[in-house]
């Protein structure tokens, strides 16, 4: 609540304290007015604001002058000071070049401010070497540090725009000083404060002689800055400005000034300081560049005709520096043809690592964005263009380039585009926050894997483990590794099979576990593996699914698709000895888990050793019903005379004249067939035994039993063969039927009439069938 508190009061002041200052100003009805970063001009009588367009939104400066300042003048020299200042921005208005502060809103007047708009920028020269004067927030202006190449090249470009007012504008500046240098958001140094500006036409606002030192008032140039023949001699010329170059030069290298009194109250003494200056030198002049050392005493020399001229300085060795020649270049290269800008943009890429990280967010790269309307250029550029994003912030690449590059991914030609954006697209990666990269950077990883290049196939797929880092798992299944599958299927070429193979392995770790089953383990047996290359990969991708914490394969995908599919890898034609052994562990390998897994499923259940006991012993009582029932038949078919050991269904069931039996029940027969010839012969058995009784009734004797077939019991024991009637009808002796032990068999006392053939028949039957023939039927029926 306190943060709070604390946000709501400051900006409630800064509102309260807006108010105050642009109190009645047109300006505030187009412009909004943010924060207070700097001040400039003469003793920074201007205070800088941060602003921006309220219809467009663009960024821009606002200046302002507090009329409060002047209440300790009288009302003429508040005029005096006021009109100085008009007159400075009506000036700068008019001049437009790249080295003179760009006003973007004319100036508006109230009764206590003058207000205009200019582009961004930082702060003056003065407010970076360290003069803080009028300066509400100096935390900014601490962060920006002026490095030796920035310094170097704002000299160089102060010296092309002053060059620019003498022969173009034909100005003389006459008040070149660091309040009156102004750093703009790309670090160009620009000249400001045009109040006391001199022209070569004759059309001047204050005569050379009526120079302003002499009254000190606010705003109006000191003598330390000004040249001796302007104050001495009331003289003007082109080399007044490059005598005040000279003092604005030493006071960048020394950070202080020349020690000089002030020609408005001791003009002897300025006169003694001056000449001594150009015999001596200034004290400090071993700070400066030795390459620039000697140009400056020059420079400060009391003879107008000894300074060197503008064009002469240009060209010492100081400023021959590739750097600066190289930047130099690109603010007129945009209108050149192609050949000429493509060798000047490699030459650029070897040096560019060098150039200060500012420099090249700020200069270079909005003359580079420039060529993106020039497709055949933009393979050029965009090299620089990304080592340039390599040493940025997220927030910068957002800010300055991301806008930039966005339409240029989604281009097809030419090719190189997208090479170059996947060899160096793990710069992007570094940069992009992950919603630019599902955004911009997954669009042009698809448009890769569709890409008929192969070289731009396989750098995609060696960068996508890195891509996948900043991807939901519902993009990963459903957009990129579909992809993947289909290149991985659809080329010929054994490379980006291999690619493709390796790259669903080093997914692994970033999926979950059912998704590498179900659409990369599922997948890899309709893959072609006719080379040992694409072999090892897919065993690679087994053994990567297998082995990673948090996957696994379960056994029954191995044994139903995974183990079926390496074995015949096995024998493929073309492994090496070690490919083969590396093959056959892991087969090991997951037979191992297979057997371990189901054999403890198998042996770890419940109950296993009881239900063990309980099965043996059920398994023992079986087999010892099986053979007591066994004996028991045995007994029973024994006192048949069949003789143990013979096999009760041998001679049907294996005998080959089973299927040519006296039967005739060939496999023709049908169970339907078998059952009339046997309800026939039943019927024709009745007739005869009816016939037999009703004669033997006539006779006087007793009829004879009816054919009934003996219920054996499996207790007491059959009647002997010779118990059956003997082959002429008749009974061989008084025939005695065996009472059985058990008398509940209501058949067991019946004569059996239809005897089992014997073996000692001399047609040679065999004994050994338990079924009667039809000659041995048919014979008895004819007995």
């Amino acid at each position: 609540m306190d943060a709070i508190n604390k946000i709501y009061s400051s900006v409630s002041q800064t509102v309260s304290t807006l108010s105050a200052v642009f109190l009645g100003n047109p300006l505030t009805k187009d412009y909004d007015i943010a924060e207070h970063i700097g001040s400039a001009g003469t003793e920074l009588v201007w205070k800088i604001y941060t602003g921006s367009k309220r219809t467009t939104k663009e960024a821009a400066s606002i200046f302002v002058f507090d009329k409060k300042q002047l209440e300790l003048f009288t009302k003429d020299e508040r005029e005096e000071i006021c009109e100085n200042i008009r007159r400075g921005v009506v000036q700068l208005t008019k001049i437009r070049h790249p080295q003179v502060l760009t006003v973007q809103h004319a100036m508006e007047e109230s009764r206590d401010t003058i207000a205009f708009a200019a582009e961004p920028v930082v702060a003056s020269l003065a407010n970076l070497l360290g003069n803080t004067t009028n300066v509400s927030n100096t935390g900014l202006l601490a962060e920006y540090k002026l490095s030796e190449f920035d310094t170097k090249f704002g000299i160089f470009e102060l010296i092309k725009g002053i060059r620019f007012l003498h022969d173009e504008a034909q100005l003389v500046h006459r008040h070149l000083c660091t309040e009156n240098i102004i750093v703009n958001k790309q670090g160009i140094w620009k000249l400001f404060g045009f109040g006391f500006c001199w022209s070569k036409r004759g059309g001047s606002g204050s005569s050379v002689g009526n120079h302003p030192f002499k009254n000190r008032l606010l705003g109006n140039p000191g003598s330390k800055w000004t040249a001796p023949e302007l104050i001495l001699e009331n003289s003007c010329n082109d080399s007044t400005d490059i005598y005040s170059l000279g003092i604005l030069i030493y006071t960048i290298y020394t950070r202080e000034s020349i020690p000089s009194p002030d020609a408005s109250s001791d003009l002897y003494g300025y006169k003694q300081s001056v000449t001594k200056l150009s015999s001596q030198g200034p004290p400090k002049l071993t700070a400066i560049p030795e390459s620039l050392r000697m140009e400056v005493k020059k420079m400060l020399s009391v003879n107008p005709q000894a300074r060197p001229t503008l064009q002469s300085l240009i060209q010492i060795s100081y400023f021959c520096d590739q750097y600066v020649q190289c930047l130099d270049s690109m603010e007129t290269l945009f209108p050149k043809d192609n050949l000429e800008k493509s060798e000047f943009y490699k030459r650029l890429a070897t040096i560019i690592g060098d150039i200060p990280h500012r420099v090249r967010l700020y200069r270079i790269l909005p003359l580079l964005v420039k060529e993106f309307v020039n497709c055949s250029m933009i393979p050029f550029v965009l090299t620089n263009i990304l080592t340039i994003t390599a040493s940025c912030s997220r927030a910068e690449y957002m800010q300055h380039i991301s806008s930039h590059l966005r339409p240029v991914m989604l281009l097809d030609e030419p090719v190189q585009i997208m090479l170059i954006f996947f060899q160096n697209l793990d710069v992007l990666l570094k940069v992009c926050p992950s919603e630019e990269i599902r955004a911009s950077v997954l669009p042009l990883v698809y448009k890769a894997l569709e890409s008929k290049s192969q070289q731009i196939q396989e750098l995609c797929l060696s960068i996508i483990p890195s891509v996948v880092v900043h991807l939901d798992k519902s993009t990963i299944k459903g957009g990129l590794v579909p992809r993947i599958k289909t290149l991985c299927s659809g080329t010929n070429l054994v490379s980006v099979r291999v690619k493709c193979l390796l790259c669903l392995g080093q997914l692994a770790t970033k999926i979950d576990k059912w998704v590498m089953i179900d659409d990369i383990v599922s997948y890899l047996p309709s893959v072609n593996c006719r080379e040992p290359a694409v072999i090892m990969a897919i065993v690679g991708v087994y053994k990567v699914s297998f082995t990673t914490d948090g996957l696994g394969i379960p056994k029954d995908v191995l044994a139903c698709k995974v183990l079926p599919h390496l074995f015949p890898m096995t024998i493929t034609s073309g492994l090496s000895l070690q490919q083969f052994n590396a093959i056959i562990s892991l087969i090991k390998e997951f037979t191992r888990k297979i057997e371990e897994e189901q054999g403890d499923k198998l042996g770890s259940k419940s109950g296993t050793v009881s239900s063990s006991t309980s099965s043996s012993s059920l398994q023992e009582k079986q087999q010892s019903t099986s053979s007591q029932q066994q004996s028991e038949l045995q007994q029973s078919f024994g006192s048949l005379s069949f003789g143990s050991g013979n096999d009760l269904y041998g001679d049907f069931m294996q005998s080959p004249m089973a299927t040519n039996s006296n039967w005739n029940a060939t496999t023709g027969v049908t169970a339907k067939e078998n059952s009339n010839n046997y309800n026939l012969f039943t019927q024709q058995q009745q007739q005869q035994h009816q016939q037999q009784n009703s004669s033997s009734f006539a006779q006087g004797k007793s009829p004879q039993p009816a054919i009934a077939m003996p219920m054996l019991s499996t207790t007491a024991p059959m009647a002997s063969s010779t118990m059956w009637m003997s082959s002429n009808g008749a009974t061989s002796g008084p025939m005695k039927l065996t009472s059985p032990t058990n008398n509940s068999n209501p058949y067991g006392q019946l004569q059996p009439l239809i005897p089992t053939p014997s073996q000692a028949k001399s047609s040679g039957k065999s004994a050994t069938s338990p079924m009667l023939s039809k000659e041995d039927i048919m014979e008895f029926l004819q007995k």
